[in-house]
């Protein structure tokens, strides 16, 4: 005798309770929400406003390389121009003046 399997709930829970209005309720907050954000983005003109940075202090003017395990850069530093030799062997200071 072949018995028939009993229909069973996808995931074994109970039914859901949840009323129409709370949905309602539920999807009338969402969209105000997302009316405010919009509104709000428009009036901005679309441009978040994020804090500015200080100036910043060190700037690479120019960076060569002179051979595969050397580099020459001109850096300038607080008014400073520095010629700097970075190598394998290490960094050197070859010149350091006023900027011009």
């Amino acid at each position: 005798m072949i018995l028939a399997a009993a229909p069973v709930r996808l995931g074994g829970g109970a039914a859901l309770d949840v009323s129409l209005t709370r949905i309602v309720v539920a999807l009338l907050l969402c969209l105000t929400l997302a009316v405010l954000a919009v509104v709000l983005v428009k009036r901005g003109g679309g441009r978040l406003t994020l804090p500015t940075r200080a100036e910043r202090r060190i700037a690479v003017i120019e960076s060569r390389r002179i051979s595969p395990h050397a580099d020459l850069c001109l850096l300038r530093c607080d008014g400073q121009e520095y010629v700097i030799l970075s190598s394998a062997a290490g960094q050197q200071v070859l010149r350091q003046g006023p900027v011009a």
